[in-house]
């Protein structure tokens, strides 16, 4: 099981862009409400996980921020949304926000 975990970053990796992919397919595949049914899902999941015992998604791929997101974390650091921006994220290849570096600052 050990190695099975150790193997994760390397295995997140090597799939980024095809998972990236799979999921920019599903969002123009049915059923519409997708997001919301994910939502819901991530939600159920993380009621039974600890994140912090793990963390393997903080430490191999960081997440996207929206402007909600900026303009929420920055508020909590007082901070002003461009500072945010400035300190932590970076703009990576398909325009998204994305932190400088990983694993995450936050972890």
């Amino acid at each position: 099981m050990q190695d099975i975990i150790n193997n994760l970053p390397k295995q997140a990796k090597d799939k980024h862009n095809e998972n990236k992919k799979f999921f920019q397919k599903l969002k123009k595949k049915p059923p519409k409400n997708l997001d919301y049914i994910m939502q819901e899902l991530h939600q159920e999941e993380f009621e039974s996980t600890n994140c912090l015992e793990c963390a393997n998604c903080c430490k191999t791929t960081g997440p996207l921020f929206t402007d909600k997101d900026i303009e929420r974390i920055a508020k909590f650091f007082r901070l002003k949304p461009k500072q945010f921006i400035e300190q932590y994220l970076r703009v990576d290849e398909d325009n998204d926000y994305v932190l400088q570096t990983v694993p995450c600052t936050f972890l």
